[in-house]
């Protein structure tokens, strides 16, 4: 069954964007939910990551995928940024 795969995008120490890396910057959500709903709580998880670490918060990455943070075309949240300008993501 397919999951929604959810990657956090942060600044690198240059100020680039890029993937985070860890438990709570990749994380996976049921595929039963609907999109909306798994991203409300992909939104909620980022975020408060991103305060407890002290993490310049710019976006996420999410989509459908059969395997873990194997993306085709995600579809980009709070963020201007096209995928293939976050390293690591693609």
């Amino acid at each position: 069954m397919s999951s929604y795969s959810a990657t956090m995008i942060i600044k690198d120490m240059n100020g680039n964007p890029t993937s985070a890396g860890g438990s709570f910057g990749n994380i996976n959500l049921d595929g039963r939910l609907t999109l909306q709903s798994a991203i409300n709580a992909a939104k909620e998880v980022f975020k408060n990551e991103c305060t407890v670490s002290k993490l310049d918060y710019m976006g996420f990455a999410i989509e459908k995928t059969n395997r873990f943070v194997d993306y085709k075309k995600p579809l980009m949240i709070d963020t201007n940024l096209k995928a293939n300008e976050v390293e690591y993501l693609l």
